[in-house]
């Protein structure tokens, strides 16, 4: 896994290589702009003319120095500085003596000229590649004046981008576009470590390839968020040669409803392709003779009208629990998780319908999550019911709000989106292994069997939804590549996750 730091922590390690390292600032720039040249060497061989676009701070600075250098390199390079000098930063004004004092072309358009987007185009018509140098991750406010109709001339240009650390436009934290305008890069060259930002919100899109540099700056604060990578599979338990069904995991689902079969179908088959020895289904009557032509490989408890005494032998009977794909919110799934409350001994993974019903009684949840480990798995709209924060704001803070609700409940929450935030009362995690692809129905039904497969096999529970999460993903993405983005359908997930597990 790798760390993915927010702003303060990028600036604090920033500061500290500098000031207790004793790396100077102006070294750091000159390795942040040799490794954006020799993305531009590698990737863009037949780019010649580059076009760099600088705000008035130090990413600025770092674009001029990649002018710098790529002129010394032969390149025609074309370099125009945005904002008032007397609010260009230090390091900026040092780069832009050294540049000139190696002839590079450079020119100003201060705070109180207009630049219109065609006279952009106009000034960097003959460039083939731009440089999008003006705001590094410091951006507070949206883009304005002549950096909102830069802006504009990037995204109008048809030529590649190379954004600097981050594109221009967006918050570091959140990726949430900060104005109306923000830069979309072909790639951006981002130092040191990802930063949260790049894969969430609006930046998410916007980011293109995102290649990660090392330019001598170094995080030694192991509680910064982690991004997850293959070294989760890691941690995923080798089936033992002397294995047998009943020592491989026994996963209960609790699933399904009197009209409702397809999410505990496609819970309880995700279950059974992520290692369980034996996966037991507690459903509506109703669901038995379809599903059991489908699965028959699982076990069965039906019921008609809901009674706990057919349900607390099945709870006693399991390893891990999985409870609400397709339950409905009517009495009986109330009734349901409350059973659960009081007898279950072993984790539980709550979802969909599960969730609903929590949000109108957060006292199951503290009740059961007080004697046995929980994982809930909220899409964004879940978790405005759950916590009562609008999705609108969940979206640009997730990792605060799921971390909020977790130690306030003292649980575990995947809060799923295009970048999925896992978190615990010890950890954050950021998952981007899936894609579009995994916006299609069932997705969230098979992440809870996967996770409550991996509890069965005695995994920690926050290694269980770390590492659920991110075969989820991976073997998403796996399958789309053979099926297609728009054509992805959760049983194609499932049928892939033996590539991983």
């Amino acid at each position: 896994m790798k760390l993915l730091l927010s702003a303060a922590e990028m600036r604090a390690c920033d500061n500290s290589t500098i000031e207790k390292m004793g790396v100077p600032s102006l070294v750091l720039m000159e390795r942040a702009a040799i490794s954006v040249c020799d993305v531009i060497l590698s990737r863009f061989e037949k780019c010649n003319n580059i076009g760099v676009i600088c705000g008035p701070g130090n990413n600025g600075g770092d674009g001029v120095a990649v002018a710098r250098i790529l002129h010394n390199k032969g390149f025609c390079t074309k370099v125009l500085i945005i904002g008032e000098s007397k609010k260009f930063s230090e390091s900026l004004k040092q780069e832009l003596s050294i540049a000139k004092n190696y002839g590079v072309e450079l020119s100003y358009i201060k705070n109180r000229d207009s630049i219109s987007p065609k006279e952009f185009s106009s000034f960097f018509s003959e460039c083939d590649l731009i440089v999008d140098a003006m705001f590094g991750i410091g951006l507070t406010r949206g883009l304005d004046g002549n950096y909102k109709s830069a802006c504009q001339y990037i995204n109008q240009s048809n030529k590649p981008v190379i954004a600097v650390d981050i594109p221009s436009g967006f918050d570091t934290d959140s990726g949430k576009l900060l104005g109306d305008a923000g830069v979309n890069a072909t790639i951006t060259v981002t130092f040191a470590y990802m930063k949260k930002g790049l894969v969430l919100g609006d930046c998410k899109e916007a980011t293109g390839e995102i290649i990660v540099t090392d330019v001598g700056i170094y995080c030694k604060d192991n509680s910064t968020a982690k991004l997850l990578d293959d070294t989760v599979l890691d941690t995923i338990p080798w089936r033992p040669t002397i294995a047998n069904k009943g020592t491989c995991g026994k996963v209960l689902i609790i699933a399904g409803s009197d009209k409702i079969y397809g999410a505990c179908y496609l819970a309880a088959l995700a279950a059974l392709c992520s290692g369980s020895g034996l996966v037991k289904i507690y459903t509506h009557y109703n669901n038995i003779g379809t599903i059991q032509s489908c699965l028959p490989e699982a076990m069965y408890t039906a019921y008609t009208n809901y009674d706990e005494v057919s349900l607390i032998p099945d709870i006693s009977w399991a390893d891990a629990i999985v409870v609400g794909p397709g339950l409905g919110t009517a009495k009986a799934a109330s009734s349901i998780l409350k059973t659960l409350s009081k007898t279950a001994t072993v984790p539980v993974v709550i979802d969909a319908d599960g969730l609903n019903v929590l949000a109108k009684d957060l006292s199951i949840l503290d009740e059961l999550s007080a004697v046995v480990p929980v994982i809930l798995t909220p899409h964004l709209k879940e978790m405005e019911r759950l916590c009562g924060i609008p999705v609108s704001e969940i979206n640009y803070d997730m990792e605060n709000i799921a971390s909020n609700f977790a130690k306030e409940h003292n649980c575990i929450v995947v809060l799923k989106n295009h970048t999925e935030v896992i978190t615990s009362e010890s950890g954050v995690y950021y998952c981007t292994s899936g894609n579009e692809a995994l916006a299609t129905p069932g997705s969230g039904d098979v992440l809870a069997g996967i996770i409550g497969a991996l509890l069965g096999q005695e995994m920690d529970a926050e290694d269980a939804a770390v590492a659920g999460c991110y075969v989820h993903g991976k073997a998403g993405t796996i399958a789309a590549k053979k099926v297609g983005i728009k054509g992805l359908l959760a049983r194609d997930i499932i049928s892939n996750i033996h590539e991983l597990i």
